[in-house]
């Protein structure tokens, strides 16, 4: 009669959310309600979801409010759609078949094949690549041939773009990661425009994982990101992700020098005001929402309860003034890299 994978694909493809989480539930739960076409519980959603062994079935109407929230009529119109296109539709017919190529070229580490799937990718558009990179990315868990990779593709396009940078995992869930990052930095062009760029990003990831691990390392790192006589990245021509986190960290940096409290609360104003300005700028969500939850991280983890209200409000103007809710930061799920795929 139903089948919840499919129904979890479609909201996927609807709002970016796949529901693993009570969390995803009350998100989604309230997304409904904003569309106005019936009213379906966080503990409707969590039940018929993610309850293991539940025997019993689901309304009729919850199945009907689904399939409208989906795009569709009705439930049947929903249901004989997948139905006749139920091998296209169904997860498992991609993900086993592409997932089947790259674990055979991974582990049998036949690395200049999968480069040359990478390139024939080039003029794909951008979701085909991170649905590729995304699966590249699991099939390197539960290896060590991560580094050994980058080592010797690390200047391919698409390792770059999408494996590292658009796919970068905060949770360093593949052995070696952090030193996958520094070998992805010494493959960058030191001459090419880009290059800033990719140091900060580089050198800010890395001063992350080594901060919140307690690893002495990170002022080693936090030196390179702001005691070399770098550029002014606050108004440097970089892409908002590495910008925000060159930003936020040397927060950590300053406190992790034991710098003197003026100077940290001269900084905090310094990161109210340069967020400000660049909320005034943007009109974009998913901006807003790198901006908001990278600064938000720091300062929680400061425990700066004061100053996180500030960033809070805001943000929350900002989002008001572009007629939307906190609610859509939270449907992106920290707004980039692999956490919108594997949260946990």
């Amino acid at each position: 009669m139903y089948n919840k994978r499919i129904l979890l694909e479609a909201i996927y493809s609807k709002t970016g959310i796949y529901i693993t989480t009570k969390n995803d539930c009350r998100i989604v739960s309230q997304l409904i309600s904003d569309e106005k076409i019936g009213y379906l519980s966080e503990s409707t959603l969590y039940r018929f979801f993610l309850l293991q062994n539940e025997t019993t079935k689901p309304y009729k109407n919850t199945l009907t409010i689904l399939a409208i929230f989906c795009g569709f009529k009705d439930w049947d119109s929903f249901f004989n759609y997948y139905n006749s296109n139920y091998l296209f539709n169904e997860p498992e017919f991609l993900n086993h078949s592409i997932n089947v190529v790259l674990k055979n070229l991974i582990h049998k580490e036949k690395f200049s094949p999968l480069i040359e799937i990478f390139n024939s990718l080039e003029d794909e558009n951008y979701k085909t690549k991170e649905f590729y990179g995304l699966k590249t990315f699991l099939n390197f868990q539960n290896t060590n041939l991560f580094p050994s990779f980058i080592k010797k593709f690390g200047d391919n396009s698409f390792v770059r773009t999408i494996l590292i940078e658009a796919l970068y995992d905060p949770k360093h869930r593949i052995e070696g990661y952090a030193e996958s990052i520094e070998l992805y930095l010494n493959s960058a062009d030191k001459k090419a425009a880009s290059y800033e760029q990719d140091a900060v990003f580089a050198n800010a990831v890395l001063f992350r994982y080594y901060y919140l691990n307690k690893d002495l390392k990170a002022l080693e790192i936090g030196a390179r990101l702001y005691d070399k006589g770098r550029v002014d990245v606050s108004e440097a021509a970089i892409h908002v992700f590495p910008k925000t986190r060159f930003i936020a960290y040397k927060l950590w940096y300053l406190n992790l020098k034991k710098t003197s409290r003026n100077q940290i609360l001269e900084y905090q104003d310094f990161i109210l005001y340069w967020v400000q300005k660049e909320l005034e700028k943007t009109v974009s969500v998913l901006d807003i929402s790198i901006i908001y939850q990278t600064i938000i991280e720091v300062v929680q983890q400061l425990k700066l309860k004061e100053f996180e209200l500030q960033i809070t409000q805001i943000t929350e103007q900002k989002l008001i003034h572009l007629n939307k809710g906190k609610i859509d930061l939270l449907k992106l799920n920290n707004a980039n890299g692999l956490l919108n795929f594997l949260p946990e």
